[in-house]
């Protein structure tokens, strides 16, 4: 009986070790097109991240997406000071700030830019401004969904040169 338990602890033992192992963690970086919004003319940027090879080596292996950032420039083409905004829906169709305010979730928020001025989000900077991460990190395991930019004050017009940077676990 004892030497059945050891060999069964020992296979149990074996799976645990083989698990931690055969995973690990991938960092990956997704480009988004430069793009402008405001509150005349929005834009929204489809993200696809089966077009990155990092995701889609690893897309069937992964276990969990375990975060999920912005870096990159927002710079605020306005004389006001104002906050850029991040939206993430599962469609691309809004056509006003209302629409996607409504509909789509935020994500993020800017600190604060100054009128004619830009600010650059590191990812340590990123992570501290990012909301909802549950609903991101959902969107980027689904691999497909729309970025929507918009600015907490109107009238606005946001650049946006950003990347996303995803963290996840998956199986070796």
């Amino acid at each position: 009986m004892i030497r059945n338990l050891k060999t069964i602890s020992a296979l149990i033992l074996s799976l645990l070790i083989a698990g931690c192992i055969g995973s690990g963690t991938i960092i990956f970086v997704f480009d988004l097109d430069e793009f402008v919004s405001s509150s005349a003319g929005m834009e929204v940027v489809e993200v696809d991240l089966t077009t990155n090879s990092d995701y889609n080596d690893n897309k069937d292996k992964i276990k969990s997406i375990d975060q999920v950032t912005v870096v990159g420039w927002f710079v605020n083409l306005e004389p006001a000071d104002n906050q850029a905004e991040l939206y993430v829906a599962d469609v691309g169709t809004y056509s006003t700030p209302a629409d996607v305010r409504a509909n789509a979730t935020r994500v993020f928020v800017s600190p604060v830019m100054a009128g004619s001025d830009s600010v650059f989000i590191s990812w340590s900077d990123g992570l501290s401004h990012i909301e909802n991460l549950t609903v991101l990190k959902d969107k980027a395991d689904a691999g497909y969904f729309w970025i929507y930019g918009l600015a907490a004050d109107s009238p606005f017009t946001v650049r946006y040169r950003l990347s996303l940077v995803i963290t996840m676990t998956a199986g070796l």
